[in-house]
């Protein structure tokens, strides 16, 4: 057994004593009540990890309670406030420095980029200026064309204002979560097809998750639970018409191999 795998196991049977001792659990979720801030989107997924956690809850005798947090402060939320978990969390998005235990995906998301549709021929190296929201995470590729000076990115504080950008030339392009485009063209009063996407760069299928310092235990446990109960997050998520990335990363896209001219 390797060394960290055997402080994980003693991590669990620790906290695992823990966790008897306790009956109420305390979520931090978004408490902006009309933004969908990536990664801090929690008011717009909550329908799902409500029903989750609530029906958890009840099959593990505890009590669960959310407490609305600012979202730009979401990387403070375990230092600054008691709380027990946060949602939604995702590894790619942790400061090297914490140290955090994350459940199995609650909800999928399909991270796409969205262009103009004059400008769907643009391949990565032709986006010099990508609009994308607060506090999304970039893709390691899109960090390599931010650091070498190739793209600038620009952010936005809300899906209108993101949208605007790009449909009014101010940028190339838009990076996001499929749901969130699609909110900022509904707001703009713009049809669904006003953007349209890269012939060369395809969707990314992601994913929102629970995360805790302290209950590796209980996400053990839970993640055992979302296992055995994919049709309850199938159907939440179909009621508030939430994708769950059902059709993410289907298309086919062109070789990218060489730049455009």
């Amino acid at each position: 057994m390797g060394l960290k795998k055997a402080l994980l196991c003693l991590a669990l049977t620790f906290f695992s004593s823990i966790i008897s001792a306790k009956d109420t659990f305390y979520i931090g979720v978004e408490a902006e009540q009309n933004t969908q801030v990536q990664p801090v989107n929690g008011h717009y997924y909550h329908p799902v990890v409500e029903a989750v956690l609530q029906a958890f809850a009840v099959k593990e005798d505890i009590r669960i309670k959310f407490v609305s947090l600012p979202n730009d402060r979401f990387s403070q939320w375990f230092n600054e406030n008691t709380i027990d978990f946060r949602f939604p969390d995702h590894p790619r998005w942790s400061a090297a420095d914490q140290t955090l235990f994350y459940s199995q995906p609650v909800v999928n998301i399909c991270e796409v980029v969205r262009f103009m549709p004059q400008n769907s021929w643009m391949r990565m190296p032709d986006v010099k200026r990508l609009g994308t929201l607060e506090n999304v995470p970039l893709h390691s590729d899109w960090k390599k064309q931010e650091r070498k000076g190739f793209t600038q990115v620009l952010t936005y504080n809300s899906e209108k204002a993101l949208i605007d950008a790009v449909v009014s030339g101010k940028i190339d392009a838009v990076l996001g979560a499929k749901e969130q485009i699609e909110s900022g063209l509904r707001s703009l009063g713009e049809p669904e097809d006003t953007l349209a996407p890269s012939e060369y760069l395809t969707d990314k299928k992601s994913s929102l998750r629970i995360s805790s310092t302290q209950y590796p235990a209980m996400l053990e446990k839970l993640d055992m639970f979302i296992n055995s109960h994919q049709g309850l997050i199938t159907q939440v998520a179909r009621r508030h018409n939430i994708d769950n990335a059902r059709t993410c990363g289907r298309r086919t896209v062109k070789n990218q191999s060489e730049l455009a001219d």
